[in-house]
């Protein structure tokens, strides 16, 4: 059998013991050690090391499940989910849904998986220059409403029905965390300093949010706005605008103004 033949065979082994049985016909086996306690080493030291990296992922998850529970849940997922990726990084990116589908009776636990995995993915994201106020001083006040800008790739919007970030925190800190209560809430997830950030959200600044992820320009942003709250006059919605996006460039969510504005 050809080296590659033996590599696509024992990476099915490994992945499924059962598919992977021909390749036991391959090992030779000795008398202090058989051939399925052989082939076993590797396949539970593979299991165990994916199952450390989705610890890693998920610390707090993982105290809210327990061991016992936790450790069930991720054999259970890499049997669904075998890795597709060389880095181990990234190997838990469908929990949450996974969650959602085999722990239903605890949603919480898969809007736990969805921000723990968020903040992971801002702390990882790409640098990108931040836009800065003196960019927006220089451009003429007759072309504002034209404007268009672009998230920072560490952006991340979540949107939860549970007090999901409070008993994060709590388990964060090693407390005793909060009764799970049903509680619609949205957050921004956003790296700063070298460090993951989160905060709640508005419904006006989330839709302002997902206006500038659909592209519209600040004028498209401020004409919706007004609409949103009819009560208001263009003003009111223009201002309002202008204040989400000093916040926005504050914390520094935003890019440099590129050549489609």
């Amino acid at each position: 059998m050809k080296l590659a033949q033996l590599q696509a065979g024992f990476q099915a082994y490994l992945l499924n013991s059962k598919t992977g049985a021909t390749f036991k016909s391959q090992i030779v086996a000795d008398k202090k050690v058989g051939i399925s306690k052989r082939l076993s080493i590797y396949a539970n030291a593979y299991q165990l090391r994916i199952i450390e990296a989705l610890a890693a992922a998920y610390p707090n998850l993982k105290a809210l499940l327990g061991d016992g529970l936790f450790n069930k849940t991720a054999c259970a997922y890499i049997t669904a989910h075998p890795s597709l990726y060389r880095n181990m990084r990234w190997v838990g990116d469908k929990m949450a849904a996974h969650l959602t589908h085999t722990l239903p009776q605890y949603p919480v636990a898969a809007e736990m998986a969805q921000f723990e995995w968020a903040l992971g993915l801002a702390f990882d994201a790409e640098e990108v220059l931040s836009l800065q106020l003196q960019e927006l001083a220089a451009v003429a006040p007759e072309t504002w409403g034209y404007l268009r800008f672009d998230l920072q790739p560490c952006v991340q919007l979540c949107h939860f029905k549970h007090n999901t970030v409070a008993v994060w925190q709590a388990l964060n800190t090693q407390e005793k965390p909060p009764k799970v209560l049903k509680q619609t809430a949205n957050w921004l997830v956003w790296r700063q300093d070298l460090n993951a950030h989160f905060r709640s959200l508005s419904s006006e600044e989330l839709f302002a949010l997902q206006q500038v992820l659909r592209g519209e320009t600040f004028g498209d942003l401020c004409a919706q706005l007004e609409k949103t709250h009819q009560d208001q006059n263009q003003d009111h919605a223009s201002q309002q605008a202008a204040q989400f996006l000093l916040g926005w460039i504050e914390i520094g969510i935003l890019k440099p103004l590129s050549s489609k504005t």
